[in-house]
């Protein structure tokens, strides 16, 4: 009964999937009749084209918006938005144990991207399993809204790689211009 599907694919900011766009909406649109929509990869009119051109029907498009005047975040998530591009985008499961990107900042880099041997003992073990990735993830979120909200030096920025095409904070209404205009593709 759903109306469309979100393909969630290994572009994304924040949860990702574990498939390039062009394969996951390929292999999607042949297993379903209704619409797909791309999510990651998204963050300019030459990637809205290419995706398109894989069959995608609609685009989710989220990390290019975090640094707009109008994101409910704090100042710092913005320009870290604007100062990090794709090449610092990496992907983590201490957040939430599941991989998820984040900006590559100085604590992500000391904290490191993989969950230590306890945390993978725990993550594996089936009685203990559901219990401990529900921590994880509650501890995760929790530190993703602090960070999101309020910054602290032990900040951590979910973001995909099209923050790369990100240069300044602006109002949403100019990113959707850009995204549409063919001079910023």
């Amino acid at each position: 009964g759903a109306d469309a599907v979100i393909a969630v694919n290994n572009q994304a900011g924040g949860h990702a999937g574990n498939l390039d766009p062009k394969t996951l909406i390929q292999t999607i649109k042949q297993a379903i009749s209704i619409p797909v929509v791309s999510a990651g990869g998204v963050g300019c009119k030459a990637e809205m084209d290419q995706v398109a051109a894989y069959g995608a029907d609609g685009f989710s498009i989220g990390s290019i918006f975090i640094a707009s005047t109008e994101a409910g975040v704090s100042d710092d998530y913005k320009k870290a938005c604007v100062e990090y591009g794709a090449k610092d985008i990496v992907m983590t499961s201490k957040l939430s144990g599941t991989p998820c990107t984040v900006i590559q900042t100085p604590y992500v880099k000391d904290i490191g991207t993989e969950q230590n041997w306890l945390e993978r003992i725990l993550n594996k073990n089936k009685r203990l399993k559901k219990w401990f990735k529900a921590l994880t993830f509650y501890r995760g979120m929790k530190s993703l809204e602090k960070a999101a909200f309020g910054a602290t030096y032990k900040t951590v920025w979910c973001a995909g790689p099209s923050i790369e095409h990100v240069h300044a904070i602006r109002p949403i209404k100019t990113i959707i211009a850009e995204l549409f205009s063919e001079k910023h593709g």
